[in-house]
């Protein structure tokens, strides 16, 4: 696998016991917080089959505490963790063979280097939003009207537009609460139901979308609701959410949701960015999803996210609120708010999470009009950046993908301050 090439010299092999019939495992990546390592083995049937246990010491020698709820080939090294070593350890589970398990233990101690995955974040600046949703889109009928709005699309001149504003990134919205995605999903189609092209539309939206950013050298992320859409009767129905209502998941709902977000992640690989989670908010959805005695979690939700890009970056929104980071697992603030006030006091909300904000332009997310006036909105965006800040706008579009002119101009005057702060 793709993932498996890079093994670092200085990681050691370390067993419980001699490794039975030549099996070992190794680990890949680096010890350092907010980033991921994997674990590779010798051994029959390792995708799936055999139990695994990480754990973490201030000793090689240990001893050591077992890490709960963490049990796949992969780990997101939490800052908490800095300073330790990390134990993977793998009990071979062959029916009727008893064999001791083998173990791994990192050579080196997990370090703090703020985030390196947030570096191109920081150095972007400024980005814009497009809530690209069926009740903006194609508010009438249902899967033709939604599949004509997303054909008639055009990318070049969307890509252009962000280009000509001076945006660095985009966040680009799959789909919300109606259940309708702007790209395929064999995962979802299945659990729902239904015939490909009904809910998630028949064009690859984001696969054209890459390229047109790509070659103007914007880089792409994902809106997508933490939680399952809540105003699709028939989705709720198979994947056993509550409808109407956000609420926390169940196991199964959460599996569920799980694998449609990986297949996701895993087709667009490393052309996608990052993610922004909404809906993850206080009162028992984040803390249901952060609950480490379920087997999904938060955990399992983030290297969902990261399957197909281990170096993307994921946040999870806590609503309206001063800037914070809502999870142990964020590697930027959510910052949504519909005022311009807030500035930071550091790049770091936390340690290892960027400061970012996150508003909108228009009359309400997703529509036309302009809410501030240029010179206040260079005014505060200079504060922001001078504490190296990320601020994202979102913006209106007509159907066939054109922003609105003073929308652009607006975030070019943004773009001008960042390049003054670039420069200085």
């Amino acid at each position: 696998m793709k993932y498996l090439l890079a093994i670092l010299s200085f990681m050691i092999i370390g067993f419980s016991s001699r490794p039975v019939n030549g099996q070992q495992l190794v680990l890949h990546g680096e010890p350092v917080a907010k980033s991921i390592l994997w674990v590779s083995a010798d051994l029959p049937g390792f995708k799936i089959d055999h139990p695994i246990t990480w754990s973490i010491s201030a000793s090689p020698k240990g001893p050591w505490e077992v890490l709960p709820g963490i049990t796949t080939r992969e780990i997101v090294l939490l800052t908490s963790y800095t300073g330790k070593y990390i134990k993977c350890e793998i009990i071979p589970d062959w029916t009727g063979e008893k064999v001791k398990s083998l173990n791994i233990i990192t050579t080196s101690q997990v370090v703090y280097k703020g985030n390196p995955n947030t570096e191109w974040f920081r150095d972007a600046g400024v980005g814009v939003m497009l809530h690209f949703l069926k009740g903006v889109f194609a508010r009438e009928g249902g899967s033709k009207e939604y599949n004509d709005a997303v054909n008639n699309f055009n990318v070049e001149l969307f890509a252009e537009n962000c280009k000509e504003a001076g945006a660095n990134y985009v966040i680009f919205a799959l789909g919300q609460n109606d259940g309708y995605y702007c790209s395929p999903n064999h995962t979802y189609d299945s659990i729902v139901g239904i015939a490909p092209g009904t809910l998630c539309s028949n064009r690859d939206l984001p696969a054209d979308l890459f390229k047109a950013l790509d070659k103007r050298g914007l880089k792409l992320m994902f809106y997508l609701p933490g939680n399952p859409p809540i105003n699709n009767e028939l989705v709720s129905q198979k994947i056993k959410y509550t409808y109407k209502t956000d609420s926390p998941t169940s196991q199964f709902t959460q599996n569920c949701w799980e694998g449609v977000i990986r297949e996701w992640s895993l087709r667009y690989g490393k052309s996608l960015s990052g993610w922004w989670f909404d809906g993850m908010y206080r009162g028992g959805i984040i803390e249901t999803r952060s609950d480490m005695s379920l087997p999904h979690n938060i955990s399992t939700h983030t290297l969902a996210a990261k399957a197909g890009n281990y170096n993307s970056i994921v946040t999870y929104n806590y609503g309206v609120n001063t800037i914070q980071s809502n999870s142990l697992y964020d590697d930027y603030s959510a910052g949504e708010e519909s005022q311009i006030v807030q500035v930071p006091q550091s790049r770091w909300v936390v340690d290892g999470v960027q400061w970012f904000l996150f508003t909108f332009l228009g009359e309400w997310w997703g529509r036309a009009g302009m809410r501030f006036k240029t010179k206040e909105l260079i005014k505060w965006s200079e504060k922001v950046f001078e504490k190296d800040g990320v601020i994202c706008f979102d913006i209106h579009t007509d159907k066939s993908g054109a922003i609105e002119p003073d929308h652009i101009r607006q975030v070019q005057a943004v773009k001008k301050a960042f390049d003054q702060k670039v420069k200085n």
